[in-house]
């Protein structure tokens, strides 16, 4: 039997999505740059620059995702809750 929260599925939608906004806001490049500016030429240098870019993509690719599933989690607690007013009104006053 599946039983379905939808009220704790928003709420937990709402607390991936703030996560997955704080994760966009992260300036994950920006430490990278100070050891870059400070070493230029090095392949310290060219190493931070490399990792920056791939950590940013892959931070905000992550973001991204969590924003997806916070998404699809409303969209899910919205159809249980549909779902469910749908049957109890088929059952009549019984069902309420």
């Amino acid at each position: 039997m599946l039983t379905v929260d939808p009220q704790g599925l928003t709420d937990a939608a709402g607390q991936v999505e703030a996560t997955g906004s704080a994760l966009a806001g992260l300036d994950v490049a920006g430490p990278f740059a100070t050891v870059s500016d400070a070493l230029v030429g090095s392949r310290t240098s060219q190493s931070c620059l490399w990792v920056s870019t791939r950590l940013g993509a892959a931070v905000q690719v992550y973001s991204e995702g969590l924003q997806a599933l916070a998404t699809a989690a409303r969209a899910s607690a919205g159809d249980f809750s549909g779902t469910d007013h749908g049957v109890a009104s088929g059952f009549g006053p019984v069902g309420r």
